[in-house]
């Protein structure tokens, strides 16, 4: 096959949600002349976990997608990131130590409904000229290079047909075809995090009435919705996710690391998340009356793995397909708006017929790079750590000062020229990665020696840490920036005086690594 060949299409994308639409999109509105087509293996898309997305997530949305009216429409507004500790013993909703935004957030982000928000940017592919199959998806494939691609495809009807393409983009999630045939999908070994979530009806507004009566102080004590909040309980080796949906519902998961903490196991895996969920007296109010919506519940026995392959002559993964960190401040969109604007630079300069081979070699060598700075600078042994409301303040301050510092800025200062690169990218991120990996270890070193003493989570309850004015990018972000690292700086006090302490008897020590094999699948099952 060469270029010169009429059944070959310019652009094969492997999968229809997000990572592929907008890929497909994206190219079609530098170029309707491109011959693109979109393999979705659904016939509509499943209901997925609810989504929040971050500010560089949201950016890509609205300044890059253009989907302001269809979020604003269809989606909730989000107001921030809210965090809340508790302490055995306590059943006080009003107790709980809190960590979150007194006023609404600066810049755009949202709770979605990824199934809605999926099937509206396919929509608009397949308008904008992309030609959609679906179901359908790909029975085996033989990447040759640019031109020399060919795929085949089995239809809804049970026929096959090769598609020759001058590129393929693997976009199917975690189903990452092209890294499971080239096997060069792994599993991320130092965080084994296993993750369940469902979705519930009549959940209790956090900011209604009988809250109000109840705890007005409470009530009373930010000028910002509590309720539309990406709302956090946390423990230690765990936290659960709260996101309400536009009809009503409300999307809530556990993910937890077994290294530091293991679920009651008794009945299903609903049963589970509900129990957990009420564990928490934030939980327990919210959850009261709630119903879990039938047949919704799933897990994920590895949550985190990575690709170490994403790029090669004539193809790349995008999204999910080149690999998965962790949900904790709702990075998947980030990823997303990066790897599909990476891909597409270079995919559309080779379609303009100049040499593109050092900037797909790029993105295969820059993005394990910025996946292990990432995971290096904010996740690993996090888990340690975030059911202490002293550490995580510090962690919180750090984590979104450097945030808003650095991605957040430049996406809206250069929006197109930075969605094309990797974050952490060069010596400046290099530094920056640095630099967080290592207040991120001695935090996580500080939280063994307090549960070795008996004192982690001692100032869990009664305390509250509301952000004023709030994060903004830029040079504006260094203040919050400060405090945590004055907030770091204390904690480094107190740890000099535990040394001190005799250790508890009443705490146990970390468990040991498990799952060096963890399976990648995702399970439907309802049994534990």
């Amino acid at each position: 096959m060469n270029s010169a060949d009429p059944s070959a299409i310019d652009v094969l994308i492997l999968g229809g949600s997000l990572s592929g639409s907008s890929m497909g999109l994206l190219l079609k509105r530098q170029n309707p002349e491109w011959s693109i087509k979109i393999v979705e293996k659904g016939s509509a898309f499943k209901r997925r976990v609810g989504e929040s997305t971050s500010e560089v997530g949201g950016c890509f949305l609205t300044r890059v997608l253009r989907l302001s009216r269809h979020l604003s429409q269809e989606h909730v507004v989000k107001h921030g990131l809210r965090l809340w500790f508790q302490r055995e013993g306590n059943t006080s909703l009003a107790r709980c130590g809190e960590i979150g935004p007194f006023f609404q957030a600066r810049l755009p982000t949202y709770q979605v409904d990824r199934a809605v928000l999926d099937q509206h940017v396919l929509d608009l592919a397949e308008a904008a000229g992309c030609e959609v199959l679906r179901p359908a998806h790909a029975t085996g494939m033989t990447l040759q290079g640019v031109d020399a691609n060919e795929v085949t495809v089995k239809l809804s009807d049970g026929s096959e047909k090769t598609v020759r393409a001058k590129w393929v983009v693997d976009a199917t999630g975690k189903a990452a075809v092209i890294g499971r045939q080239r096997q060069t999908l792994r599993p991320l070994s130092e965080h084994v995090t296993k993750s369940v979530w469902a979705r519930f009806r009549h959940v209790r507004d956090l900011d209604g009435p009988e809250l109000k009566r109840r705890y007005p102080e409470w009530a009373m004590a930010c000028d910002v919705s509590r309720a539309s909040a990406t709302n956090h309980l946390t423990g230690r080796g765990w936290w659960c996710w709260l996101i309400p949906l536009r009809n009503g519902e409300l999307s809530a998961g556990l993910t937890y690391d077994p290294r530091y903490f293991q679920p009651r196991r008794e009945g299903t895996l609903t049963e589970m998340l509900l129990d957990h969920l009420r564990s928490h007296p934030i939980g327990a109010w919210l959850f009261a009356d709630a119903e879990p919506v039938p047949r919704d519940t799933l897990t994920y026995t590895q949550l985190a793995y990575e690709n170490t392959e994403v790029a090669g002559p004539g193809w790349a993964c995008v999204g999910d397909a080149a690999g998965f960190m962790d949900p904790l401040y709702s990075h998947g969109i980030d990823f997303i708006g990066h790897t599909v604007m990476t891909t597409k630079a270079f995919i559309a300069k080779s379609l303009e017929g100049e040499d593109a081979s050092g900037d797909w070699e790029a993105y295969r060598e820059n993005y394990p790079q910025c996946y292990r700075r990432w995971f290096e600078a904010l996740y690993r042994d996090k888990y340690a750590y975030l059911g202490d409301a002293e550490l995580m303040k510090a962690a919180f301050l750090l984590d979104i000062g450097t945030y808003f510092m650095g991605p957040v800025h430049f996406v809206y200062r250069h929006t197109e020229r930075e969605f094309a690169r990797m974050p952490y990218h060069g010596p400046i991120g290099g530094w920056f990665a640095r630099f967080m990996r290592f207040y991120n270890r001695r935090l996580v070193a500080l939280a063994e020696q307090r549960h070795a003493v008996g004192r982690y989570g001692i100032r869990n309850l009664d305390r509250s840490f509301l952000i004023k004015p709030g994060f903004a990018p830029g040079p504006a972000a260094i203040k919050p920036f400060i405090r945590g690292v004055l907030a770091w700086w204390r904690c480094e006090c107190r740890g000099l005086a535990y040394r001190f302490l005799p250790r508890s008897t009443q705490t146990t020590e970390r468990l040991p690594m498990r799952g060096r094999r963890a399976d990648l699948a995702m399970s439907e099952g309802d049994q534990v």
